[in-house]
């Protein structure tokens, strides 16, 4: 259970989640205390700093993925665990229109999407979609994902979170790129200690497949489709306190691709 998010916070409580003995002795130096928000033995801290922490860490699985290279939502089937968890799908749509995604046909909510068009006339003009959903679940087996938008070339990654605090994101971002010089973005969002973020990316194509790279992500799956676009998603479990940046990359894109003229559409969200 975590700590308070505000309000008065003891020495016990800490400790207490940090996993000792309730009216034991403790120090905030302790190095049990200090682990749960990632501080070394020297560094300082405060109480106002445990608000909201919690000693537990989510982990995230990859579940796999469902496509489609025709017009349409790529919905398909995916193999769920059993018992309790968050489900995650992230999108990459060519095209917009995105409104819904239904997991064995429930509604998911939508964490945070961006399928806005370049601002920047140099820019690649087309509105793909990158999005985040997720449900809270015991549905297990084979289920099905489905939803709305997509014209061509797009992919949807379903992962699993559990051991988490709440259902609830605490912390969603987008991110484009318009720099007509560079083949790289960075998006970023304020992360907990031991807390998990997953992403979604989409840009254009990738010379050779799968050359897209995420910095301090933990795991990355991607695919090249037709030659046109690159649809990626990735996880960072394990997080450190305070704002984490992913920069994605880019790397040696396909000869089909006008130099200066790409687009990235990246979102992500935060669990505790």
């Amino acid at each position: 259970m975590a700590l308070p998010s505000s309000g008065q916070i003891t020495i016990n409580q800490i400790h207490v989640e940090a996993g000792g003995g309730s009216g034991s002795q403790a120090a905030l130096n302790d190095a049990d205390i200090r682990a749960m928000i990632g501080k070394g033995s020297t560094a300082q801290n405060a109480f106002n700093e445990y608000y909201g922490v919690s000693a537990a860490a989510p982990t995230g699985t990859y579940k796999g993925r469902t496509l489609t290279t025709g017009n349409g939502f790529p919905a398909g089937y995916v193999t769920l665990s059993s018992g309790t968890k968050i489900v995650v799908v992230t999108l990459q749509l060519a095209g917009s229109n995105n409104t819904y995604v239904t997991l064995g046909g429930t509604n998911m909510t939508q964490a945070c999407k961006i399928d806005t068009v370049s601002s920047n006339s140099g820019i690649w003009q087309a509105a793909p979609t990158s999005a985040v959903y997720y449900l809270v679940t015991s549905t297990s087996g084979s289920t099905y994902v489905t939803g709305n938008g997509g014209s061509g070339r797009s992919v949807a990654h379903i992962w699993e979170i559990t051991g988490y605090n709440s259902s609830t994101p605490t912390a969603t971002a987008t991110a484009q790129n318009t720099n007509t010089s560079s083949y790289s973005k960075t998006i970023s969002l304020s992360t907990q200690y031991n807390g998990i973020t997953i992403g979604s990316g989409v840009t254009e194509d990738t010379n050779p497949a799968g050359s897209v790279t995420v910095s301090n992500s933990d795991s990355l799956q991607q695919i090249d489709l037709e030659g046109a676009t690159n649809h990626y998603s990735w996880r960072d479990q394990g997080t450190s306190l305070g704002t984490t940046s992913y920069v994605c990359t880019q790397n040696n894109p396909a000869s089909n691709i006008v130099s200066g003229s790409t687009i990235q559409q990246l979102a992500a969200a935060h669990w505790k």
